[in-house]
């Protein structure tokens, strides 16, 4: 048994210095050429409306000269940022490649296992060619906000933009997703990069001032004795407090009804562990107002949407809000039951009725069943075979053959379909950027074509008409080791308009200003505060 530990020890060992050092080797013009060739054939017979922007002729023309376009050796990862400029041009923003991350080693391992990475405690906020840090949610509470990153560990941010445009792209013909991407994918070229380390240094900003700062990583550190410190608790100690057992059994209760409140609210309202914030939150932008709210919406995955939506539309009800504010900018999507929920306080159809189609678009009949066993998985596919059965059968009767030759997978059912009792039937404002996205995309296209709000901000980087998403796909690359990764589903809201390729357009168009987010102001809850205030001035109000 030992020797079998050591061999199987062994062996993970050396699987990792291969991976790690295949990372940094490059890869041969011949084999990178395959890869491509494979990626081709993956794309064009996988892909579910892989020619919805671009024709397929256009599509091979491009596979094929980016193919005899390379001349020399390249890293995988060096491969995959070229590569993922041609496939950003086919207009699927979803469809992209993966990079290659180090493993840890074993010393690695153990030495930073319960310590906390301080770059993923930031959030960083772009502005094109330039990157800022927006908020800080480490530890370390000296580190400055609203300063310009220039670099960290001597790698420029200047270079990582230079070399990553053109990577990723909205949907269609969308521009205005990319210049906020980079706000989100620095932070992972800085850990692919740098690695783990005890500390980074990060060139910092601001005003005409440029300086230096360290962010050290968090480590459990033992709180030594301070033999002063106790010798006080012990003259200052407090004479214990006796409780009857009755006493005892009331505050533990108290105590554990406490915890199932906290509980209930995180569950309701999303709750992200790593930045200590809420993912659905409602605030009151006017103190003197309390009509009036902001109901931010950071994703559409966290916490328990079919318990939290009816929640937080009860309290807006109580509350007596009339004007509400959805903020879902920076929503890059997320789970359609989510939006489905919201959409059913906010639709003005009399009907039940679901945010998306009822059926979504797929590539072939077995499509859906395969994910049931693929990769196959000796303990699930025994010990939760009828479940494996019951589910891959069930997609196999939920997709079936159009007479135009496409294949549907059925997505929405009868409990899909809601009609609430307590609608908001007040004024709505939607917030939009380019960071609102596949599911946030979806959402508001049904609510703009109801006529339900006044949109303000940005394009939204998802297309008004839907997007490829859904279960997705990896196809890895056999010589770079790259993933080709792809959604299965293409997803349509309940609507749909002849304009191609382009994202909900905003009602109040406004770009993000730099010098304005440097003040802390915020333009557009500024316009609908003015525009509510106008239409009171008026009597124009619901």
């Amino acid at each position: 048994m030992l020797l079998f530990g050591l061999i199987v020890l062994t062996t993970a060992c050396v699987s990792t210095a291969k991976y790690n050092a295949h990372i940094d080797d490059e890869v041969s013009v011949k084999a990178l050429r395959k890869d491509v060739v494979f990626a081709k054939k993956v794309l064009l017979k996988k892909h579910v409306d892989i020619d919805w922007y671009v024709p397929k002729d256009q599509l091979v023309f491009r596979l094929d000269s980016f193919k005899n376009s390379l001349q020399q050796a390249m890293k995988p990862n060096d491969f995959s940022m070229q590569f993922s400029k041609v496939i950003a041009t086919f207009g699927h923003g979803h469809t992209h490649l993966s990079t290659l991350n180090k493993k840890q080693t074993k010393e690695a391992y153990k030495r930073y296992k319960k310590t906390k990475n301080p770059l993923n405690y930031i959030r960083f906020k772009s502005f094109n060619d330039r990157i800022m840090i927006d908020e800080n949610f480490s530890n370390d509470s000296m580190l400055p906000t609203k300063v310009e990153v220039l670099a960290v560990n001597g790698l420029r941010y200047s270079d990582f933009y230079t070399h990553s445009k053109g990577m990723r792209a909205g949907d269609g013909f969308i521009k205005t997703l990319e210049p906020h991407i980079f706000s989100r994918t620095y932070k992972g070229y800085l850990n692919r990069e740098i690695g783990m380390v005890d500390s980074v240094t990060l060139a910092l900003k601001k005003g005409d001032s440029v300086f230096t700062y360290v962010l050290r990583r968090d480590f459990p550190k033992d709180k030594p004795r301070d033999l002063q410190q106790d010798s006080l608790k012990l003259v200052n100690k407090t004479p214990p407090v006796h409780l009857t057992k009755a006493e005892r059994s009331q505050l533990k209760k108290q105590k554990k009804d406490q915890r199932k409140r906290l509980d209930r609210q995180k569950q309701y309202y999303g709750y992200n562990t790593i930045l200590k914030e809420y993912t659905r939150r409602i605030t009151f932008p006017d103190p003197n107002d309390s009509t009036i709210a902001v109901l931010k919406i950071n994703d559409f995955t966290s916490g328990n949407a079919k318990k939290g939506y009816p929640a937080i539309f009860d309290s807006i009800q109580q509350l007596g809000i009339e004007h509400l504010i959805l903020d879902l900018r920076g929503n890059g999507g997320g789970f359609p039951k989510h939006i489905n929920e919201l959409y059913s306080f906010l639709t003005t159809s009399d009907k039940p009725i679901a945010v998306t189609a009822d059926e979504v678009k797929v590539r072939s009949k077995t499509v859906m069943f395969s994910q049931y066993y693929n990769p196959m998985n000796v303990i699930s596919h025994t010990l939760f075979l009828p479940f494996v059965l019951y589910g891959s059968s069930k997609a196999l009767v939920e997709t079936h053959k159009r007479p135009n030759n496409n294949y549907y997978y059925k997505i929405n059912f009868k409990k899909d379909f809601r009609l609430r009792d307590n609608k908001f039937a007040g004024d709505v404002y939607v917030l939009i950027d380019g960071l609102s996205y596949s599911a946030s995309s979806i959402v508001s296209a049904a609510l703009q074509n109801e006529g339900k709000a006044v949109f303000v901000g940005e394009e939204t980087g998802g297309d008004y008409n839907g997007t490829v998403a859904g279960v997705m796909k990896n196809y890895t690359m056999p010589h770079s080791k790259i993933d080709v990764r792809f959604g299965l589903m293409t997803f349509r809201p309940n609507t749909e308009r002849d304009l191609k390729g382009r994202g909900v357009m905003p009602d109040i168009q406004m770009t993000p200003n730099f010098e304005d987010w440097l003040e802390g102001k915020d333009n557009e809850v500024d316009w609908v505060l003015k525009a509510i205030e106008a239409k009171k001035q008026l009597g124009l109000e619901k």
